[in-house]
């Protein structure tokens, strides 16, 4: 064989294992939590700030969107923050997407791992068990000492300790952000019962229902915020992951290519900004947000100064979560009181990042 011949059978076996990669690869699904946490964190501080309008996240109310355009129309000091809260309160869906993702290749297009019921949901139960409760821990401990005054009642923690406070409709979630940790679970059991090696008519059926289900209720009301701390919300996102799993390979629309990438950041940022202006196209919404993460996440994979810093953000992304928001509670009062809001975020990025580097050992281990 000739060294013409060799290289041309090199660059066919090279297309074809480019060809038969998964869509993420393992860096790039690690930067894209970097991403996602990065995006948690800095906006579970900046829409807590007085005069910052919260996006609709959890309910949709018009209200929130004519505060937003009429800062936009008249930018001050606060303009940064409002652009965050409007656009950045999305890091919880490219984590559910990246569920989905990462358990049907693990599961289903792995090594023909197999797992029981029991086994899967026992040991997905005791993983976020266990960070739930390190989090709560400190979380508790931190209201304790600089909030005396408040009262928490110990039955509906221990509900929520126990990752079924979510299906409670009355009661409050400690802290916010926690909510995750039981509506996450109710998917891992819904991917085991309900998804796992089923073909797409189920995976589209759920999609449906849940859409349908969303659109029913009134956008602003209780039902709505219940049903997106719970697995309404998730099942569009978790579903986008695994049929990506399964049918995407790595030259998808030759996304990987920086300059088809961009181009399609642009149309997926204008749609996912058209789908704010909607009560219906809202409830869309998740799609355009996994699309816009991904052409960033394969931008941010070609520059090795991103790709490094995105990529150690992604290894620590369970303890940032778990710990920002005992941090958030002790500065959120002080910076609305100071209206410093930059001097503000700047400390609570530095004292989130410092405690989860040295939390990091503590949430490491398994014992």
């Amino acid at each position: 064989m000739t060294k013409d011949n060799l290289s041309q059978k090199e660059g066919r076996n090279g297309m074809m294992s480019q060809t038969n990669s998964p869509f993420l690869s393992r860096a790039e699904c690690n930067i894209m939590r970097g991403l996602a946490i990065l995006i948690i964190v800095i906006n579970n501080f900046t829409h807590l700030l007085k005069g910052v309008y919260q996006d609709n996240e959890y309910i949709y109310s018009w209200n929130n969107v004519l505060g937003f355009l009429n800062n936009l129309s008249h930018p001050d000091h606060l303009l940064p923050f409002n652009l965050i809260s409007f656009y950045c309160p999305y890091g919880v869906i490219l984590f559910i997407f990246l569920s989905g993702y990462g358990l049907t290749l693990k599961y289903e297009k792995g090594n023909g791992q197999s797992v029981t019921h029991k086994s899967f949901v026992v040991n997905h139960y005791n993983k976020l068990f266990l960070m739930q409760l390190k989090g709560l821990a400190i979380f508790l401990t931190i209201t304790l000492i600089f909030k005396s005054n408040v009262i928490l009642e110990g039955f509906p923690l221990l509900l929520q300790a126990l990752l079924v406070g979510n299906l409670n409709p009355y009661q409050q979630i400690h802290p916010g952000p926690y909510w995750f940790f039981g509506m996450i679970m109710e998917m891992y059991v819904i991917y085991r019962f309900a998804i796992y090696k089923r073909n797409e008519y189920v995976i589209l059926t759920l999609i449906v229902i849940s859409l349908i289900a969303m659109g029913l209720v009134p956008p602003t009301s209780g039902p709505m915020s219940y049903f997106r701390i719970n697995c309404f919300l998730a099942i569009l996102p978790f579903c986008m992951g695994v049929l990506a799993a399964r049918h995407l390979s790595f030259n998808f629309l030759s996304i990987h290519k920086t300059g088809i990438c961009l181009v399609w950041f642009a149309i997926s940022f204008i749609f996912l900004t058209l789908c704010k202006f909607n009560f219906y196209s809202w409830l869309f919404l998740p799609i355009f947000v996994i699309a816009t993460a991904v052409t960033i996440v394969k931008v941010l994979n070609k520059v090795r100064i991103f790709d490094n810093i995105f990529g150690w953000l992604g290894t620590m992304s369970g303890v940032l979560f778990v710990v920002h928001p005992s941090v958030r509670a002790i500065l959120i009062t002080r910076a609305n009181q100071s209206g410093d809001y930059y001097s503000a975020v700047i400390y609570y990025l530095l004292i989130t990042l410092g405690l989860c580097i040295m939390l990091k050992p503590v949430f490491s281990s398994k014992k």
